[in-house]
């Protein structure tokens, strides 16, 4: 098993992203290949950097960058609401679930001070 699977912020991302996925698909044509792409790839890139972070020495670069992309990421997410290319409920359940990283990830940067 991967080093990083254990970590229960990968864990947290991996199923966010899932979500993403899933929210995505459900965007009209239009939308699906120009802010819901933007949307994948920063949860991906998010997702990358966590690794990165877990197995690199020096974890302060990585972990900026993830935090960084998380914001990039809440705003699209909070945008496609704005839009109305996700619904209420499910916006609620991805601003909770980026808060919730969001918090892990600020420990994790505490942590490695």
């Amino acid at each position: 098993m991967a080093r990083y699977a254990h970590l229960p912020i990968f864990q947290k991302s991996y199923e966010l992203l899932k979500w993403i996925y899933f929210c995505v698909s459900k965007f009209p044509k239009a939308e699906k290949f120009a802010l819901g792409q933007k949307i994948k790839l920063v949860a991906m890139d998010f997702l990358d950097q966590v690794i990165r972070a877990n197995g690199a020495k020096n974890k302060a670069p990585h972990l900026e960058e993830a935090a960084q992309l998380l914001e990039i990421l809440r705003i699209h997410v909070r945008l496609s609401f704005d839009l109305s290319l996700i619904n209420p409920k499910r916006y609620e359940l991805l601003s909770g679930k980026i808060d919730e990283i969001g918090r892990m990830l600020g420990g994790w940067r505490k942590s490695n001070v």
